[in-house]
């Protein structure tokens, strides 16, 4: 009796789903949905991945640094690595949720995918990935406009597209028949570095998902990436097919060659397709070429991680994050206003993904004191003559129509400060020029507002960064703290 009441529900779930699908816009009140080949944010807007691989898996330890720093280099997007137990020790559902958690206070959506089948060709591999995701059903349902299930990554290592397609079908409707509606994502046959399965098969893959709500990733390497026409084509075989893709791993080399990454950054940009760079770190002395950064924190990028932040169709250029952490939380409302005033951070909810630089510590946010709501945002900094000290949201924003940039700012009441100022600051265009506001002087009571008048600023509309630069006097030294809230734009 038992199971027969179990498939009574499924079979409710499953017709439940069929409606749903039955229009796809019907999907943007939950989470992340496909139409064509555009990944869509549960605001019905169109979403591109950038972002970055983080081996979770092997490092368990260094996630509480490695993703709010790889959020500090622009990405939108985290692919974290994790283990059902397999191959490495499991991850399990309090650190699952813990993960998600990081991603999501650092503004990042977060693509999760099961390692322990890479390169296997047995069903028994999948289903165990499949297995661990309906284990870790309590941490993933509720979040489907925050989290991406990459069901099994690399799995099927052949070179054959009909006997990876059967693999899929069979699954995807395991995970849909378990109350999954979440966007879910399929790698190539060939450990993901055969398209060819994709172009002859993706379309019957889509098709088992009754939800119509499955992407595909390519992990372009050597085999897949090696040079232009290859990237190209490998590309247009799956967006011309109207299915929704990612290039879900690339490096700039592998152990067989070189791979065109100069191309894959220009034509995902082109073709609209997402892509997650391989790796943060922790690769090893075989593949240590592909870390993106020499240490957790992201202080020291090798040049590898320099070509992914700061190059052409990078991070920094080409990254915006969803719009699901800018619209007022729970009911899809634009942000708040106040007269004529609009509120772009108000760190009531997280930190929003600001960064900083010259800081010891954070930033975080606090409950200490606000000039609106109850939270704003905190570093710890260690002045000295002179010395300057930033907190700065990358990310690319228009700000064409308005006149006015502006933020309430303080400091702690303990140090010696001195004649602490700070200016409210952009960086706009390709070239990152940037412009200021004058210095004003800093209090420690209920805060100093910075401006920044926009009316004679070139490449409002290509904004890359805005941000609060601290600057110390002669007479200031040692540690204090510095506050930011209320950043607003007229």
């Amino acid at each position: 009796m038992r199971n027969f009441g179990k498939l009574i529900v499924s079979s409710c779930l499953l017709f439940s789903f069929f409606l749903f699908a039955s229009d796809g816009h019907s999907q943007t009140h939950s989470g992340f949905y496909i139409e064509g080949s555009t990944l869509y944010d549960a605001n019905g807007e169109p979403f591109v991945m950038r972002g970055i691989n983080h081996g979770h898996a092997w490092y368990k330890h260094d996630s509480n640094v490695a993703i709010p720093a790889i959020a500090n280099q622009g990405a939108n997007t985290i692919r974290i690595v994790l283990s059902d137990g397999g191959q490495w020790a499991k991850d399990d559902i309090n650190t699952l949720n813990q993960v998600l958690d990081l991603a999501e206070e650092h503004e990042m959506i977060a693509v999760v995918e099961v390692h322990d089948a890479t390169g296997s060709n047995s069903m028994a591999d999948l289903n165990r990935a499949v297995d661990y995701w309906i284990e870790m059903k309590d941490a993933l349902i509720g979040k489907e406009d925050r989290v991406i299930i990459n069901i099994a990554n690399e799995w099927y290592g052949a070179w054959d597209g009909q006997g990876w397609a059967n693999g899929y079908k069979e699954v995807i409707p395991r995970l849909r028949n378990a109350g999954f509606t979440h966007t879910l994502m399929v790698d190539a046959a060939g450990w993901g570095q055969y398209p060819q399965s994709i172009h002859d098969y993706g379309q019957e893959v889509f098709n088992a998902d009754p939800l119509a709500n499955t992407m595909f990733s390519i992990h372009m390497y050597e085999y897949a990436g090696g040079n232009a026409s290859m990237v190209q084509s490998n590309i247009d075989g799956v967006v011309d097919q109207g299915l929704a893709l990612v290039i879900g791993e690339f490096g700039h080399m592998h152990t067989d060659g070189d791979v065109d990454e100069a191309t894959i950054l220009s034509y995902s940009q082109q073709r609209g397709v997402g892509w997650l760079a391989w790796s943060w770190k922790g690769n090893g002395t075989q593949w240590e070429y592909l870390d993106l950064s020499y240490d957790w924190q992201g202080t020291n990028l090798t040049s590898w991680g320099n070509t992914i932040v700061h190059g052409p169709n990078g991070l920094l250029e080409t990254s915006i994050p969803s719009s699901i952490f800018h619209t007022a939380p729970n009911n899809g409302d634009p942000p708040p206003h106040n007269g004529n005033e609009t509120i772009l951070y108000d760190f009531e909810h997280g930190t929003q993904g600001w960064s900083g630089s010259s800081l010891l510590g954070g930033p975080w946010t606090t409950n200490e004191w606000s000039t609106n709501g109850n939270h704003s945002l905190k570093a710890d900094i260690f002045l000295s003559a002179n010395s300057k000290h930033e907190l700065a949201k990358v990310e690319n924003r228009n700000l064409s129509g308005y006149s006015t940039l502006q933020a309430t700012v303080r400091h702690a009441h303990w140090g010696n400060v001195g004649n602490l100022t700070a200016r409210m600051y952009v960086k706009t265009g390709s070239n990152y020029s940037w412009f200021n506001g004058d210095p004003i002087p800093v209090n420690s009571a209920n805060g100093t507002t910075v401006t920044l008048p926009l009316s004679s600023i070139p490449n409002l509309n290509d904004v890359k960064e805005i941000g609060v630069e601290f600057i110390g006097a002669s007479n200031s030294n040692g540690q204090t703290a510095i506050y930011l809230d209320h950043v607003t734009i007229q």
